[in-house]
Formats: C-alpha cells, structure tokens, sequence
C-alpha cells in the first residue's frame, strides 16, 4: 500500500483546483470581462456597427448557460428560459407590443436567477479558495447587475414611466442595445445602484421600481458581506489543513 507523502490535505487540493482553461466560471468571468471593456469601445469607434454589439450579449447570455452544463435538469430549464427570452425580445422587434418585452425579459430574469443560484451553490461548497471559486464569486455579484437590468426594463415595459432617464444617459452606459436604447440605460443604473454609487441621472418613480432598486442594493450589500466572509473562511480553513 503507498501512502501519499503529502497528506489527505493535499489530495483534496488537487481534486478541487482546475486548471484555468477548464474553470466554465473563469470563461465566463472573461467573457463579460470582454463585454464591458470592448462594448464601449466599439460604440465609440464604429458607432453604426449594432449586430456585433448585440452579439456580445448574446455570448455573455450562453457562456452563463454553459456554467450549469453538467446539470441537466438545470441545465435544461435555464435553455427554456434563454431560447424564449431571446424569442420575445427579438419577436417585440417586429410586434412592437409591451407584452413581449416584458416576456422576454423575465424570461431572462428566471434564466440569469438559475445560473446564479447554481453558481452560489458551487461556491458555497466548495472546499478552498482558488481561481474557480473567485471566479463563480465575482460572476454571481455581475450577474445580479444584469438581472436586475432586465428587472428594471420588464417594470418599464409594463408601466411605462416607471423611470426618469436623463436625455444622453444611454451613451455613458456602455451596454449593448440589445433591446433598445432604453435597456442599456437601465443596466447603467442597474450596476450604479448595486455598487450604491447613486449618480441621480436616472430616478424610479413608481413604488415597484423604487422597491427594486432598494432591494437590489441591499442584496449587493449582504453579498459582498457573505462572500467575503466564505472566502476569509475558506482560505483559514486551508491554510491550517496546510500547516497540519
């Protein structure tokens, strides 16, 4: 019988750390990485250039799938919510009807709600702390932002003048006019409230809209609070395995 020199501690390092180029949470991280670094840009340089920011959004969208791929039961229900979302939102293009935004977007809502849970579980049990695990953490926290972006449009689609925007607000949000110029405009505001930064260039105006922009600062805030606390934990709990 060989006993490993180097311990059970050891070997159950070995068996969580993954290499990067196989971290689903690192491609994704990098994925939306790309998507707020070069969708600005892009607006900026070739203003007239839409499709390839539309499909920046779109590769986001499916690199967030792909992070609950081995699941299937999950893996399939969040495709449902994808496919449709993508349906009702490129459908309301050529209907140009409320309902069909509102679909979409909480199709899309219900679709980035499953992939974050799935995330925060994998975090959440995780045994160490390593790229994968910082990886899946800072995704959950960005995909917070983009649900509550698409929270924000549903309430505006369905009473319009939910929000006061401020004319030009949608050029500083550096987000894909994936459904209008409006949706960028509101993940702008999405990310400012999560971060509680609070420029003031967009107001809610009606109670449902107030409400969420409360509660998604609150839940930004409780998250940093959690994950940090898992992560300190994690990384104690591994040195001192080490030193034993």
């Amino acid at each position: 019988m060989i006993i490993d020199p180097a311990g059970p501690v050891a070997n159950r390092r070995y068996h969580h750390k993954l290499p990067w180029f196989k971290s689903r949470h690192l491609w994704l991280f990098g994925t939306m990485m790309l998507y707020f670094l070069m969708v600005p840009l892009i607006e900026q340089l070739l203003p007239r250039t839409r499709t390839i920011l539309d499909l920046f959004i779109i590769l986001v969208l499916v690199a967030a799938a792909y992070t609950v791929i081995d699941r299937k039961r999950t893996f399939f229900l969040a495709l449902v919510l994808l496919v449709s979302g993508m349906i009702f939102v490129l459908g309301d293009y050529h209907w140009h009807r409320n309902i069909t935004m509102v679909l979409g977007c909480v199709s899309f809502v219900g679709f980035l709600g499953i992939v974050i849970f799935s995330i925060l579980k994998d975090v959440m049990t995780q045994k160490e702390v390593s790229f994968d695990t910082i990886s899946g953490s800072l995704n959950g926290y960005l995909l917070i932002g983009m649900m509550w972006g698409f929270a924000y449009q549903a309430v505006e689609s369905a009473w319009p003048g939910s929000f006061a925007i401020a004319e030009g607000v949608h050029k500083l949000a550096g987000v894909s006019a994936y459904v209008g110029p409006q949706l960028s405009s509101l993940f702008y505001f999405s990310f400012v409230t999560i971060t509680t930064t609070g420029y003031g260039d967009i107001t809610p105006l009606s109670t449902i809209a107030g409400q969420l922009a409360i509660t998604e600062s609150v839940v930004g805030q409780f998250y940093m609070v959690v994950l940090v606390a898992r992560l300190v934990s994690l990384h104690t709990m591994t040195s001192k395995g080490n030193e034993r």
